[in-house]
């Protein structure tokens, strides 16, 4: 059992290899205001920053800050700056958190935030940058309260991927 997953996250990363960096421990840089951006034919569009998007889930996503650096590969450990609201506003969480892409303990919300998901169309984040995502409640804790969090809620958060810390297992 633990070969197969082996094999089958091995295929899926060598899949992947040839279209996203793995890096360890990036870290976090602005573009100079002077450097022209060079088109290539197979660049990577991302939205514009300001520009909220509705996946079909109903997950939401809109990237303040583009990063320069590279995207999170699944399996890949993090490091993410947070903070949690309600939509009304009122902030219940924050901090610093190191997470896996893909950990069934992190919500999904989280994980297609940072990592991204194909099917949704959301890209994953690149280094440096920042996103503000809306979860809705099956992508997040659903209809059971966890902490200070009412079942069936909606959430708020504000993401800085600040590093990717090691490669993919």
């Amino acid at each position: 059992m633990r070969f197969a997953r082996f094999l089958s996250l091995f295929a899926l990363l060598f899949a992947l290899a040839g279209c996203q960096p793995a890096s360890t421990d990036v870290a976090t840089t602005k573009p100079s205001p002077t450097a022209e951006p060079v088109a290539t034919p197979n660049a990577d569009v991302s939205p514009t920053p300001g520009e909220m998007k509705t996946a079909p889930s109903g997950f939401q996503f809109q990237d303040t800050e583009i990063g320069v650096g590279p995207r999170p590969l699944m399996g890949q450990n993090v490091k993410v700056a947070y903070v949690g609201k309600f939509p009304d506003g009122h902030k219940f969480d924050g901090g610093v958190v190191d997470f896996t892409i893909g950990e069934t303990g992190i919500i999904k919300g989280w994980n297609w935030g940072v990592g991204g998901n194909s099917k949704e169309g959301i890209d994953a984040m690149r280094v440096g940058g920042k996103r503000k995502i809306v979860v809705p409640p099956q992508l997040g804790y659903g209809d059971k309260p966890y902490s200070t969090i009412p079942a069936n809620s909606t959430l708020v958060f504000e993401l800085e991927l600040l590093r990717i810390n090691r490669k993919a297992f």
